[in-house]
């Protein structure tokens, strides 16, 4: 009796090139992670501020945005940005972007790794012809 396997069996062989795909992929995915999380937790963001304003040759002039800057800074060196506006505007998005930058460096780790050490399935040996299978080609 021959066993059909369906198309995406876990005992499916990877040739050479294969496998060194799924490692270059990795390693591409920790890199790209790794450069995000970065991003998203070392650099200056702006933010969007309401209710701002700041004087000019005696005029009041609306601040709508401000650069603040990095997450990590904010939160754990105290950090305030520049000008006229307090502070504590850019905590808040602050503790987001720390939160979005370790989940996205988790998330792409263990994908990462994952990528990196799947087992590689090496051929066996094939299975006996059924004796049915035999006649047939015998008789040729």
């Amino acid at each position: 009796m021959v066993r059909k396997r369906p198309l995406g069996d876990s005992d499916r062989v990877r040739t050479g090139p294969e496998d060194m795909t799924t490692r270059v992929v990795g390693v591409a995915v920790i890199l790209i992670t790794a450069a995000l999380a970065y991003s998203l937790i070392f650099t200056a963001f702006p933010q969007r501020v309401t209710y701002q304003w700041e004087f000019e040759n005696g005029e009041r002039v609306p601040i709508t945005h401000i650069t603040c800057p990095s997450p990590w800074s904010v939160l754990y060196e105290d950090a305030t940005p520049g000008g006229v506006v307090s502070g504590d505007l850019c905590v808040l998005p602050a503790r987001g972007q720390v939160v979005q930058g370790v989940t996205t460096a988790v998330v792409g780790l263990v994908v990462g790794v994952w990528l990196l050490t799947r087992p590689t399935r090496r051929p066996g040996p094939l299975p006996e012809l059924p004796d049915s299978v035999r006649a047939l080609l015998s008789k040729r």
